[in-house]
């Protein structure tokens, strides 16, 4: 378990820590884990090795993008020497949620249990998006505002143009993997259906007259993640939502999730986040009411 072992850091978003950064990561033989409140897109620009969160484990190589969700741990294992940018930013700077219908990338970049984090980059689209990569970085140190809302544009429009190449490589049809057999799609809608209520994986083999283990080995195959993964990613991210934008009390959000009790949840919810459900939200509500970088 991932969260476990590594520290959590919780930058503050203000102007003394800033809300977005750009950082070189080089790694020769050995592991790279982070775990913070931020968003984060790893571009590997070369290597390869293994990239592991608490819910998937998959291969790396060079000119992928990978992106994790705020509170989302994860690590590099390098088996060969690894070059990679390391994007970091915060919802007080860039809101998924309050953009997404301009950007899209709320459940194609971030957000759904159902896709990998990966987007491989092809050669004709590296250039530009090296360029944006550049342009943010330049901007980044400028504390004026007319450089903030530079920085805001270069990000949106890297974003946009991430969930364009995502949405592009998922509708291509690869000869080594088959297109989703209907049984998965019939999986997905029943987990966005009962996940509040039933959080084992035989409850949905069952229905699907399968085993757990073939139900598994087909998840492993097309999404990278078991179906306890599935469920347990579902309920992490409606959790985080209602402690974020609701006022709902946590024993309520426990019982609307299926969680036996308020303490059962919380130990679930620490596990995968890093934090109590109540420090959690004392956290985010207490940066996100502060520095703003664009109104």
């Amino acid at each position: 378990m991932l969260t476990n072992t590594i520290a959590l850091e919780i930058k503050k978003a203000s102007k003394e820590c800033t809300p977005i950064l750009i950082m070189e990561i080089s790694i020769a033989d050995e592991s790279w884990p982070l775990h913070t409140n931020y968003f984060a897109i790893l571009w590997i620009h070369s290597g390869n090795g293994i990239v592991e969160t608490d819910l998937m484990k998959a291969p790396y190589v060079e000119n992928e993008i990978y992106c994790f969700n705020t509170y989302q741990a994860f690590a590099l294992h390098s088996k060969e020497t690894t070059k990679a940018t390391l994007l970091l930013f915060h919802a007080n700077f860039f809101c998924i949620e309050t953009y997404h219908h301009q950007v899209g990338c709320n459940g194609v970049l971030f957000n759904n249990s159902y896709a990998t984090s990966k987007i491989a980059i092809p050669s004709k689209d590296r250039d530009e998006l090296r360029t944006l990569f550049q342009n943010i970085k330049s901007e980044i140190n400028e504390m004026e505002l007319a450089s903030n809302e530079l920085v805001f544009s270069y990000l949106k429009i890297f974003l946009i143009k991430l969930t364009r190449l995502k949405n592009e490589t998922e509708t291509l049809i690869s000869p080594d993997v088959p297109m989703l057999p209907d049984y998965l799609l019939q999986l997905t809608n029943l987990i966005d259906e009962h996940f509040q209520s039933q959080h084992q994986p035989a409850f949905y083999a069952e229905k699907l007259n399968t085993t757990v283990k073939a139900l598994s080995t087909a998840t492993k195959k097309y999404y990278q993640k078991t179906v306890s993964a599935l469920i347990l990613e579902k309920l992490i991210l409606k959790a985080k939502w209602e402690l974020l934008h609701t006022n709902t009390q946590i024993k309520t959000i426990a019982s609307d999730l299926g969680f036996k009790d308020e303490y059962y949840f919380s130990r679930f919810f620490k596990k995968h986040i890093g934090l109590s459900p109540k420090h959690f939200r004392e956290e985010e509500w207490k940066i996100r009411k502060g520095f703003l970088s664009i109104p």
